[in-house]
């Protein structure tokens, strides 16, 4: 007795699960990121003038001049494995950005722009988004102390999808 095509149980297909790469690409930009901002000087860090600069105070003393001081904060923690946007993966996007941001007299990000772009609006986007919401800088200084608009430039930031 021989059995009929009926009588066969049906084949399944397995289908292997789709691969998660958003992980291992948000590595690669954080890392990026860090390591770019540990090789350089510190950027924040006003360049000092002579300190035998002098002018006079209220009750006319000459007194040695303060020097401003720029916003300072750390961009390396900012991104996560869940930013890479979407619709850049699914169009395997990459491309590295950098930006110039204004922060207020907060120490918030009021403005971002792109001064290099990465060839994708959404990857462009996304990293104006994170650091306008995310980031948090001291404060820039001016030579009486008080706290004042300032603009820095990040470093580049690699979008890279790997997997």
């Amino acid at each position: 007795m021989g059995l009929t095509p009926d009588d066969q149980p049906a084949s399944r297909v397995v289908e292997e699960p789709k691969r998660n790469i958003l992980p291992y690409a948000a590595v690669v930009v954080v890392g990026a990121v860090a390591i770019w901002t540990i090789q350089q000087p510190n950027n924040f860090e006003p360049q000092s003038p002579s300190s035998s600069i002098k002018h006079a105070s209220p009750t006319g003393k000459q007194v040695p001049a303060t020097t401003s001081k720029s916003a300072k904060g750390d961009m390396r923690a900012l991104f996560s494995a869940d930013d890479y946007p979407a619709e850049a993966q699914r169009k395997g996007e990459e491309g590295t950005v950098q930006v110039e941001l204004t922060v207020d007299q907060n120490g918030r990000v009021s403005a971002c722009r792109i001064v290099r772009s990465s060839g994708s609006r959404s990857l462009d986007t996304a990293s104006c988004s994170i650091l306008t919401r995310r980031a948090r800088f001291t404060p820039a200084r001016d030579a009486e102390g008080r706290a004042v608009v300032d603009k820095i430039t990040s470093p580049p930031i690699v979008w890279r999808l790997e997997g």
